[in-house]
């Protein structure tokens, strides 16, 4: 008797596992905080001038009871003014790739359904950029509509990334370690 049971455990799970939804498409938005910290001293002032666009890929595995994997490859540029005492000016930009891999909780909800997600977030981050954290978590919440195989999907997504490297290129120089974004998925 047991192993029937094991075999129609086993047989149940994997046609579960096997019906998930896989969902792809487009996710983008616009930073709400700053890249970088601004601080004036004695040498002079950096300004952070980040609040561009974030945009790339989404990945989704949907799974039974609400719950998902998510996966985004998103692009962001990064850059700051520097201007010190003397009022003689520089300006550095780079290009950031951020990879957050998140778990998702879907409100069972008939239209439009609430979720959270969370999970870890990498940083891929340009030359000049190398003393960026390239670590952090993730944070976020939004509503989700669909039509058909199209859902649409605002958020609020907040980032915590660790601790800057030792080597920045200005010492006054000090990442934003908090970031949070406005994102909308396009999803199929």
């Amino acid at each position: 008797m047991t192993f029937r049971r094991f075999a129609v455990l086993f047989f149940f799970s994997s046609t579960a596992l096997l019906a998930q939804t896989f969902s792809y498409g487009l996710r983008g938005g616009v930073p709400v905080t700053d890249a970088f910290q601004t601080v004036t001293s004695g040498l002079g002032s950096v300004f952070s001038n980040s609040k561009g666009y974030v945009f790339g890929p989404t990945f989704e595995i949907r799974l039974p009871f609400g719950l998902g994997v998510e996966v985004d490859a998103l692009y962001r540029p990064l850059s700051y003014d520097f201007q010190d005492v003397n009022s003689s000016a520089s300006h550095a930009s780079f290009a950031s790739w951020e990879f957050p891999i998140l778990g998702k909780y879907r409100f069972p909800f008939p239209v439009v359904k609430p979720f959270v997600d969370a999970g870890p977030s990498f940083r891929a981050v340009g030359s000049g950029g190398s003393f960026l954290s390239g670590k952090g978590f993730a944070l976020g919440a939004g509503v989700e509509a669909g039509l058909f195989h199209v859902h649409l999907s605002p958020e609020l997504r907040y980032t915590h990334w660790g601790a800057d490297g030792a080597e920045r290129p200005l010492s006054i120089l000090q990442s934003g370690q908090n970031q949070v974004e406005f994102l909308i998925g396009l999803t199929f």
